[in-house]
């Protein structure tokens, strides 16, 4: 069993750019150690920043989620854009496109 997370963020500008690139990386770099972290990937679609995890379970995604660079991050979300985010359970990792159809589907607005 995997927990499966997709966010979709899109900038407020080209001036938020840099602040939101550096808290990017940052979180990024933290997924890849996170406990319980088996996926993590990002691409541009249409302007929207997307990033794609994948977890053992989901203690370990709210784990992530709640620490380190990405809860500072979180706290800067509104000034930097916005965002929609899709998670689910599954039985093994779906590939990119499968997960970017259900956030399109069911992504709710943070």
């Amino acid at each position: 069993m995997a927990y499966v997370s997709m966010t979709g963020f899109r900038p407020k500008g080209i001036a938020r750019l840099p602040m939101f690139w550096w808290r990017t990386v940052r979180s990024f770099m933290q997924a890849r150690r996170a406990p319980g972290n088996l996926l993590t990937t990002g691409r541009i679609v249409g302007g929207v920043h997307h990033t794609m995890t994948a977890w053992s379970d989901l203690a370990s995604m709210r784990g992530f989620v709640a620490s380190g660079a990405h809860l500072a991050a979180m706290k800067n979300f509104r000034k930097l854009g916005t965002g929609t985010v899709f998670g689910y359970s599954c039985d093994e990792i779906p590939d990119w496109d499968t997960v970017y159809a259900l956030w399109k589907l069911h992504g709710r607005e943070v």
